[in-house]
């Protein structure tokens, strides 16, 4: 038995006939729950990844231009559309870049990162 890329939380996997094994008595089964753990950076829904950005009002208005480290340590660049003005918990959807669909494993979530405009206090003339 082999546990399954994106696998969800709380999914079980027996290995039968696994356990310690003696003479005379019939091997147990090895039962593995998978559990998820929370990851600092992302946040997973099915298959579906989510990142949350803050920029500056500036990039907002201009435009946001910046690399994710993704989990296979790759690096993702993410780019505003040029004259999309980014609004507060606004989605940028960048396809296929999840993870993998349980039972699927050939087709992949998409990630999503959500904005978060940081305004200044004040404004100078500039």
């Amino acid at each position: 038995c082999v546990v399954e890329k994106g696998a969800p939380d709380g999914e079980k996997y027996v290995f039968h006939g696994e356990s310690d094994q003696h003479p005379d008595k019939e091997a147990g089964h090895v039962i593995i729950c998978v559990t998820e753990q929370p990851h600092k950076v992302f946040k997973r829904r099915g298959a579906d990844l989510f990142f949350e950005k803050t920029i500056t009002l500036q990039e907002a208005l201009t435009g946001a231009d910046f690399a994710i480290d993704y989990l296979d340590g790759t690096k993702i660049r993410v780019q505003s559309p040029k004259g999309l003005v980014i609004k507060p918990d606004m989605l940028m959807t960048i396809e296929d870049k999840g993870l993998p669909f349980h039972k699927k494993s050939y087709q992949f979530g998409n990630l999503f990162v959500q904005f978060t405009v940081e305004f200044p206090n004040t404004l100078n003339e500039q």
